[in-house]
């Protein structure tokens, strides 16, 4: 049998299939398999008899492996009841603030539109996820031409590190057209991506004479990365006065290629262990590398290549 195709599983769940695959597999070989012989495969992967019989018949009829295991995890789309006329509101709302617009000036306005009508308001997390869509959709960011540092985490459990680690990716994005000019992957929390390589990797791109960016770090990037931002030419460069954090949920907004993103450190903090499904399985580190790494390309091969520029330090 040739490999299946496993693009568009949730990469926690690709284990759970490819066992479920050897299973039927198993199965469909026997010609007359008996009913203690469906017990014990039905029993193998944690399903009745009835779901067994099912899986099978998908398997034979279509060699699918994403109809063998639950879809991509992700913000839901269901809104739970709300009135439809809420809803409008709230889709007004957002696309009237436009993209840069706070999710708590976004709910604010909402909810005083919905009072002067006596209507329920959605939930702030709704109105966050109808914004997510709107702003993905549109894929516009906002903003004068500028490099931003900052770092996103996945809840991409793995088999070799403490259960509450998370992989981190740094980026280096060129904003408005949102490409990814450079980026480390770490998997291990004693060992942090290096600013000061990352730096170094985005001012060897530069092309002198172009258009100048400013390079916008958070304060502690901008101190750990002095060395290279001396090299660079670029040692008076100040740390951004706003959020780099905020910059990039705007511009991914929620997801990197297949994966869905988080932004904020304190959802990432040692602690906060993500929640598995039955079909979820931890991933060996080099494959969750992988992974990300996948991600990155993903996203950028969706996206055009910014002009030749050049850098130029933020000034206070």
């Amino acid at each position: 049998m040739s490999e299946p195709d496993f693009s568009g599983i949730d990469p926690l769940r690709v284990p759970e299939a490819r066992r479920r695959i050897c299973v039927l597999e198993k199965y469909l070989s026997l010609d007359a398999p008996s009913e203690t012989d469906i017990r014990r495969f039905a029993d193998s992967i944690g399903v009745s008899r009835s779901s067994f019989f099912r899986l099978a018949r998908v398997w034979r009829d279509h060699r699918d492996a994403r109809l063998l295991v639950i879809g991509k995890r992700g913000a839901s789309k269901r809104d739970y009841g709300l009135d439809g006329r809420s809803v409008k509101i709230m889709d007004a709302v957002i696309a009237e603030q436009g993209p840069i617009a706070t999710i708590a000036s976004v709910v604010a306005e909402i909810e005083r539109r919905c009072a002067d009508r006596d209507l329920r308001p959605p939930s702030p997390q709704t109105v966050n996820n109808h914004a997510r869509r709107a702003r993905a959709a549109a894929g516009i960011v906002s903003g004068p031409p500028r490099v931003v540092v900052g770092r996103m985490w996945f809840h991409l459990p793995m088999t070799d590190r403490p259960a509450n680690a998370m992989p981190t990716l740094l980026v280096a994005i060129a904003l408005p057209e949102r490409v990814i000019l450079a980026h480390r992957v770490s998997t291990d929390p004693g060992l942090p991506p290096s600013v000061d390589s990352l730096i170094d990797e985005v001012a060897a791109l530069r092309t002198p004479t172009s258009e100048r960016r400013p390079l916008l770090l958070d304060p502690n990037d901008r101190r750990a990365g002095a060395a290279a931002l001396e090299r660079a030419g670029l040692g008076s460069t100040r740390s951004h006065n706003r959020s780099v954090q905020r910059e990039l949920a705007r511009a991914f907004n929620g997801r990197l290629g297949p994966l869905t993103a988080i932004y904020q450190r304190g959802m990432a903090k040692p602690g906060i262990t993500p929640v598995l499904s039955r079909q979820d399985q931890p991933l060996p580190a080099a494959e969750v590398t992988a992974i990300v790494e996948g991600a990155v390309g993903t996203h950028n091969a969706a996206h055009a290549a910014p002009r030749p520029f050049d850098l130029a330090p933020l000034r206070a």
